[in-house]
């Protein structure tokens, strides 16, 4: 059974209010919404990686290009500890079906690859879209700039290939099955290690007659926060403690998959 954890370390240029604003409101710039946010990249990202690193547990974090340009110590800090790292496009404020063209689309996703690589010094090879909300055009975009793994798909408990245009790239899945950390907050922290660890149950006992995959997504502002975080070390903690779990990155699971292609049946 594969686990993957995959850390949301995203930016809005233009933060949507986290509660409506006052009546009559004349100035439409939410401070309370970017204090929210930059937290989170001052802050919550980098309790999770000590939560993750902690335990040993291989992380994908999926950043924007405005993180990397904004906090490029932060996206710097998670590659040297030995995380993957993804792009989520450029900003957040624009998801992929705001744009007409695919040629928009493809220069916008390029402009994130440039600030990610900037940073990082390495070819990004996984892509998730903001929402995620891809577009018809998004895949054989992804596949022109050979992204290896797409987590932009909903679909299937486990991962599988697609050929575009001759080429493959592994929809690696996002949160099905699985959960978000915005699903879990509602229900306090105690219930959210509950339902955490109530689907891994279910999941791990599926496994053992076919392979599955649970993942974890957590937004770094939100799942970064201190109880939050206390949460996700409890569930690594018993994850841990079941025999045959593969904690992976992305491009780990996504590599697994091209190399079983031929033995493993979706």
């Amino acid at each position: 059974m594969a686990v993957l954890i995959m850390l949301l370390h995203e930016w809005e240029s233009h933060p949507r209010p986290i509660r409506p604003m006052p009546p009559n409101t004349h100035h439409d710039f939410d401070f309370l919404a970017l204090g929210w946010r930059e937290y989170g990249a001052r802050f919550g990202v980098r309790r999770l990686l000590d939560v993750v690193d902690r335990h040993g547990v291989p992380a994908t974090v999926i950043t924007s290009g405005l993180t990397a340009e904004l906090f490029p110590d932060s996206v710097r800090n998670a590659q040297q500890r030995g995380h993957e790292l993804a792009t989520h496009h450029y900003d957040q404020s624009l998801h992929p079906p705001v744009f007409r063209t695919r040629d928009e689309e493809r220069d916008y996703l390029q402009r994130a690859l440039a600030a990610l690589e900037k940073v990082t010094g390495r070819k990004t090879l996984g892509y998730m879209s903001q929402g995620p909300r891809p577009t018809p055009n998004t895949l054989s975009i992804c596949a022109e700039l050979d992204f290896v793994w797409t987590c932009d798909y909903s679909d299937s408990d486990i991962p599988y290939l697609i050929d575009v245009g001759g080429k493959r790239l592994v929809s690696i899945g996002y949160v099905m099955p699985g959960y978000t950390d915005i699903d879990l907050v509602p229900l306090g922290l105690p219930g959210a290690l509950a339902q955490l660890k109530g689907e891994f149950d279910a999941m791990y006992e599926e496994a053992q007659h076919h392979p599955m995959k649970f993942c974890y997504a957590i937004h770094v502002h939100i799942g970064g926060r201190p109880g939050m975080a206390k949460v996700l070390d409890n569930f690594l903690a018993y994850v841990k403690g079941h025999e045959g779990v593969w904690f992976c990155r992305g491009i780990d699971l996504a590599n697994y998959w091209l190399e079983h292609e031929g033995r493993q049946a979706p």
